[in-house]
């Protein structure tokens, strides 16, 4: 039986809990200024943490999957869909902040923590 560690205390600008139901799977604390990401996991399958079995993403990891969690940028009329959730241009982390990054057909999502 494995043990998780506990969520540590947030020290970053951002912090996002990427979710399964009600579920928190991993938080990640991002400080975009200096580029830093750090994750911890707290499910053991790979499935079931944000960036599966990557226990050190990078900045560039990071983005990526925001942009997983995202309407792709080609989609069509993507400009109707950026008006509809208010925003001007599209930005993963804007477009999470107004949809938690939920998906049509799964049950992950984000919930963001930011300083502001």
């Amino acid at each position: 039986m494995s043990s998780f560690p506990e969520i540590p205390e947030r020290s970053s600008p951002l912090r996002l809990w990427y979710m399964y139901r009600e579920t928190v799977c991993t938080v990640i604390d991002v400080d975009d200024g200096s580029r830093k990401v750090r994750v911890t996991n707290l499910q053991e399958h790979p499935l079931y943490r944000a960036f599966g079995v990557n226990e050190c993403p990078s900045y560039e990891d990071y983005l990526e999957f925001l942009e997983s969690r995202c309407f792709p940028r080609t989609r069509d009329k993507m400009e109707l869909e950026l008006q509809y959730l208010g925003l001007s241009a599209y930005d993963p982390i804007e477009i999470i902040g107004k949809t938690e990054g939920r998906m049509a057909g799964d049950e992950f999502w984000i919930r963001m923590e930011t300083d502001t």
